[in-house]
């Protein structure tokens, strides 16, 4: 039976199929699995597609070049640029821009002819990283999860794990993008949540982002406070090499430095020195022995001011059984993309506990929106 024959057969199913208001309906699933999943697993392909080829880069730095003469809502390209600009194949690049355009990702530009622009809010919501409305490194990580499911199908039997440092550079690194909106909602909350330790910053004081990876939170507080001092830390030496480029390209080597080393061996020869210490989505990624991250919590607690302030941004995910609070899509994803590299999440009150068993006295929740970080103090 062809497809639409069965969806003929199930709309009719579905109207004698009439039921109280407060229960699913055939109709109900329907939707749910051919529009909202079907219509969604391809955007993520189409995009995913995209940014592995360079593409939603190309657009970016387009669109930042045309901002500096105003906002940009849209940014327009034709077939033949990009296929030029970034050395693809033509009928390769159509066929996917034909898809990109049935899903909604751009639409045609009626100014030129043949000539095609991004959709409405798409370049701010998939395309501009320096949006506070980007979701697009969300995206990229979900797609990201297809060239790992045969690994991961066979971990689901074995219960192997796999290191982070053990997944290709580029892949990394798209994961870690993720975490790019994550950023700019951290310093929101900072930001207003303690505007006198923030002064402390705008004057000259010091940062220390443990796990800086590729320097997506670290750009950001450069930008953000141009007098602080800053130094990132990271055990992955690509992530390291790529802050470095960072640094060297926005002329920031007098105020910070970024080094490839482990928060122990740095924590040795550097004591009280830090007015704010970041850790961005790096905690459920170190060894899950609580003993470990304890000793690591020691130190940041000897490196950290008297009034020093240690954000910890985790999602801290509750017992599947327990009743929902508020929605919580991106943190279970966050659980089953990375259950297979070994990564221990906390719900809140495991966090807690965890504190409680550190030098730190206190340990305040902060929420925003959906958007929420733990602020710990010395005391």
């Amino acid at each position: 039976m062809a497809i639409k024959d069965k969806l003929i057969k199930f709309l009719r199913y579905a109207k004698l199929s009439q039921r109280e208001e407060s229960q699913v309906t055939v109709m109900d699933q329907i939707k749910k699995f051919t529009i909202k999943s079907l219509y969604g697993f391809l955007t993520v392909i189409v995009y995913g597609m995209g940014a592995r080829l360079g593409i939603f880069d190309y657009l970016f730095a387009k669109g930042k070049v045309a901002g500096e003469s105003g906002e940009v809502e849209a940014v327009s390209f034709t077939l033949d640029e990009l296929a030029h600009e970034i050395n693809l194949d033509r009928k390769y690049l159509e066929a996917w821009l034909h898809m990109g355009l049935d899903r909604g990702l751009f639409e045609i530009d009626n100014v030129e002819k043949r000539t095609l622009r991004t959709a409405s809010y798409v370049y701010d919501l998939l395309i501009n990283r320096e949006s506070m409305l980007y979701i697009g490194g969300n995206l990229s990580t979900f797609y990201l999860m297809a060239p790992y499911q045969n690994e991961i199908l066979e971990n689901f039997k074995s219960g192997q794990k796999l290191a982070f440092l053990d997944l290709p550079p580029q892949d990394y690194q798209m994961a870690q993008s993720a975490c790019a909106i994550a950023s700019r909602l951290i310093e929101e909350i900072y930001s207003s949540s303690f505007k006198e330790h923030r002064r402390i910053l705008q004057k000259g004081g010091s940062i220390l982002e443990v796990g800086c990876g590729y320097g997506h939170t670290l750009e950001l507080w450069a930008k953000n406070y141009e007098n602080a001092r800053i130094v990132g830390i990271d055990i992955d030496p690509n992530g390291v090499a790529h802050s470095l480029e960072i640094v060297k390209k926005n002329n920031w080597q007098d105020r910070i430095e970024v080094l490839h080393t482990s928060i122990n061996t740095y924590a040795s020869s550097h004591h009280k020195g830090f007015d704010l210490m970041l850790m961005n989505h790096v905690l459920h990624e170190m060894d899950p022995d609580d003993s470990y991250r304890k000793e690591v919590f020691a130190d940041l607690y000897s490196m950290l001011k008297d009034d020093g302030l240690l954000i910890v941004v985790e999602h801290n995910i509750p017992d599947m059984f327990a009743p929902k609070e508020r929605p919580l899509f991106f943190e279970i994803w966050h659980k089953l993309f990375e259950v297979g590299v070994n990564a221990r999440f906390y719900t809140k009150e495991e966090f807690q506990e965890f504190v409680a068993d550190t030098p730190f006295e206190t340990a305040e929740f902060l929420e925003d929106d959906n958007s929420y970080l733990w602020v710990l103090k010395r005391k």
